[in-house]
């Protein structure tokens, strides 16, 4: 079995990064003028959020399995948009992006209703932001985002039931069709797979927990899942075995 963590799943990963970071540095430098030069305090938000966005950013450059640090960045770019832009698509998009990617790291795996409607309190927050241009423009922005927002949700339901389909009921995960794996690689993942901290494993091997974690992220490496939560977002219901 294949995990989206490839090396051009992380190549790509990198290059939307970079991409991300000129629009953040864009973004930040209309936000330093509307502020300091055009006086519209509401754009110091991103004075605020744009430098945390850059150092996200460059984190996932260097570990593109850390996905879930694309989030607030995503967030940062929604509400700005929400704010200063009249069109209504981009920040529908980067909060179905965030969710996606949320989704992706086993985020709604656990109380889903609260966090999607916390997710989308954030969104709904500066949407009606756009009541200050004016009820005629802010309901002309519903109209275009209910547009936009179904036929994106139709675009994302299809997808995931085809792939929903696609997937294997019994989903079995044989360590040893990897190299450099041995059995009690894959009574670790075992242990992992059902909740066992690692330092629990390390005095159960008498080991030390340096020694654990470094041969679980080598393991995590290999089977190219990025990391903990990456190898539990793919693998959480797989039977784990040491097959030659």
């Amino acid at each position: 079995m294949k995990s989206i963590y490839s090396k051009k799943f992380s190549l790509f990963i990198r290059l939307v990064s970079i991409f991300f970071i000129l629009i953040m540095l864009c973004l930040s430098y209309h936000a330093f003028y509307d502020v300091f030069f055009e006086h519209k305090y509401s754009c110091i938000i991103g004075l605020i959020l744009g430098p945390i966005s850059f150092a996200l950013l460059c984190i996932i450059i260097i570990k593109p399995e850390k996905l879930a640090l694309f989030v607030p960045s995503l967030i940062f770019f929604s509400i700005t948009n929400s704010i200063s832009n009249s069109n209504p698509a981009y920040p529908i998009i980067f909060m179905e992006l965030t969710a996606i990617l949320l989704w992706i790291r086993g985020f709604f795996n656990n109380h889903k209703i609260i966090k999607i409607s916390f997710l989308s309190l954030i969104y709904l927050v500066p949407f009606f932001y756009g009541i200050t241009f004016g009820y005629e423009e802010f309901f002309k922005r519903v109209f275009d985002s209910s547009q936009i927002l179904l036929i994106t949700f139709c675009i994302i339901f299809l997808l995931y039931e085809y792939l929903k389909s696609q997937k294997s009921e019994n989903k079995v995960l044989n360590i040893a069709e990897y190299p450099e794996t041995t059995k009690r690689d894959a009574q670790w993942l075992n242990l992992v797979q059902q909740g066992v901290k690692y330092e629990a494993i390390a005095i159960d091997y008498d080991l030390t927990l340096g020694t654990v974690q470094n041969r679980l992220n080598k393991i995590y490496h290999i089977l190219e899942t990025g990391d903990r939560v990456g190898f539990l977002s793919i693998y959480s219901n797989a039977k784990i075995v040491y097959q030659d």
